[in-house]
């Protein structure tokens, strides 16, 4: 099985670190994407054998970075897509789906009552999300 993870970025916090752990204990091939910020849990990643891509997604609205991370998904033939964090759940599910991905996992590490990642959960974040 090839598996594929989107997150919104890899700089030290506690979902990229998650990610780093649960990568190896996966008995799949696993390879990472990272819409933004590289950061030092991506040099850790890559330390333990995975690879690592970075999109480039200048911000919340750059949706150019939409065609780029699905052309990514086909080319690499993956069975399934799991995506971390807001940014990352939005664009990788989407993705996933326009790319012909079948099982897609969607993990938001920050959902508070009134928060996600720091930010006010509004009806027109929490629409987003649930779209």
């Amino acid at each position: 099985m090839r598996a594929l993870h989107i997150i919104t970025g890899l700089g030290v916090g506690g979902a990229e670190q998650q990610l780093r752990l649960l990568l190896r204990h996966l008995p799949a091939d696993c390879d990472v994407v990272t819409l933004t910020n590289p950061g030092s849990v991506a040099d850790g990643l890559t330390a333990d054998g995975v690879r690592v891509v970075h999109l480039g997604m200048a911000g919340n609205r750059d949706l150019g970075a939409l065609p780029r991370l699905v052309r990514l998904i086909r080319s690499g033939g993956y069975d399934l897509v799991h995506t971390h964090l807001y940014r990352a759940c939005l664009y990788g599910r989407l993705a996933a789906r326009l790319a012909g991905v079948r099982a897609v996992v969607a993990t938001e590490h920050s959902l508070g009552d009134s928060q996600m990642e720091g930010r006010p959960l509004t009806p027109g974040v929490r629409a987003l999300y649930l779209a």
